[in-house]
């Protein structure tokens, strides 16, 4: 299980009307990112959440892709693995792939689970304090979904190679 599918997405907030805005997946050590532009309906901001990821809503409205783009893409990236993919968040991340399928009209072709799944409590430990050194080392951009899922990855693997 050393080489696992990744997922992160940084939200419009932490709220249950927040809506995803950047989705990221690590896939065989490549990373593909999507920003999304925001439906019509989707209309929680917090500014708190913008202040952590540093993506403006203007941003995603000039850049962004639509939700139909971005869950297209990811069936097609997801569409040749075992559908498994792993998160650090992961009833976050399901609450807003869901927000991101419900809105494109689609179903995922995928399941996320959490990542925490193939450690105990001691790995678990290891595992956050690998990411929060990686974080530290100003190598990364912290709520960058792109940049999140590669720490993930080397933290999993830190603690993975201890095995």
């Amino acid at each position: 299980m050393s080489d696992i599918i990744i997922v992160d997405i940084e939200a419009s907030g932490l709220h249950f009307d927040s809506y995803p805005i950047e989705i990221a997946l690590r896939i065989s050590r490549k990373t593909y990112t999507w920003l999304i532009k925001p439906e019509s309906d989707w209309d929680y901001w917090s500014e708190e959440a913008e202040s952590l990821h540093g993506i403006s809503l203007n941003h995603l409205n000039n850049h962004g892709i639509s939700a139909f783009q971005v869950a297209n893409e990811i069936n097609s990236c997801l569409s040749e693995t075992t559908g498994l993919i792993y998160s650090d968040a992961a009833a976050w991340d399901n609450d807003w792939m869901k927000t991101l399928f419900y809105a494109a009209g689609i179903s995922p072709c995928f399941t996320i689970l959490p990542i925490q799944d193939f450690m105990d409590m001691t790995q678990q430990e290891a595992f956050f304090n690998k990411f929060d050194q990686l974080v530290k080392s100003d190598k990364y951009k912290e709520h960058r979904a792109g940049d999140d899922v590669e720490m993930i990855e080397k933290a999993y693997q830190f603690v993975m190679d201890f095995e």
